[in-house]
């Protein structure tokens, strides 16, 4: 079975400490993800494991924003989310490699309006661990979506985090059934 790791969401507007929807901020850094995230991701290229960063991001018009969305619409009422500005840049410290896949999503889901799925598929990848922000949004809506298109999803719970623990230990748990909850620990027990 191949395997990938996908980060989600790991940028300055949204988990940075002035980002202009970090409503995570507090949670990522009592959880340490930027910490988790690097471990994650080197142990995953040290042992030949695809490493895919995904953020989202939306053009300075907004026009490629969903337009139902009233997340969004929020987003562009504050100037989120704009890839041109620094708020989709990746937060400091984070250790993204020039060779690790980015993709850009125009939604809540990872598979959302890029070639993620096509990536995954041409690279004959079936077993996913997912990780990032926030575990309610981009981590519930990416599991649920990598489950109904046929992959073999793990959550991992330590790489991900919330506006609140709550909200984040829920989150999990309403995964349950289509993601095997795991950890950072036994991603690393894995080859």
């Amino acid at each position: 079975m191949s395997q990938a790791l996908i980060i989600i969401d790991l940028i300055e507007d949204i988990i940075g400490k002035n980002g202009l929807s970090n409503s995570s901020y507090q949670q990522t850094q009592a959880r340490h993800i930027v910490e988790q995230a690097n471990t994650a991701a080197n142990y995953a290229r040290s042992n030949n494991i695809p490493v895919i960063w995904v953020k989202v991001g939306f053009s300075d018009d907004y026009q490629d924003i969903p337009a139902g969305s009233p997340m969004f619409q929020q987003a562009k009422k504050n100037g989120a989310l704009k890839l041109s500005g620094n708020g989709c840049s990746w937060v400091q410290d984070l250790e993204v490699h020039f060779r690790d896949p980015i993709m850009v999503k125009k939604g809540v889901s990872a598979f959302t309006g890029n070639k993620l799925n096509k990536w995954l598929i041409d690279n004959e990848i079936t077993q996913l661990y997912l990780g990032g922000v926030s575990s309610l949004m981009a981590i519930q809506s990416s599991a649920r979506q990598a489950h109904d298109l046929g992959y073999s999803v793990t959550v991992l719970e330590d790489l991900c985090a919330a506006a609140t623990l709550e909200l984040h230990e829920q989150s999990m748990q309403a995964l349950q059934g289509m993601a095997k909850i795991s950890s950072i620990k036994e991603f690393m027990q894995t080859k």
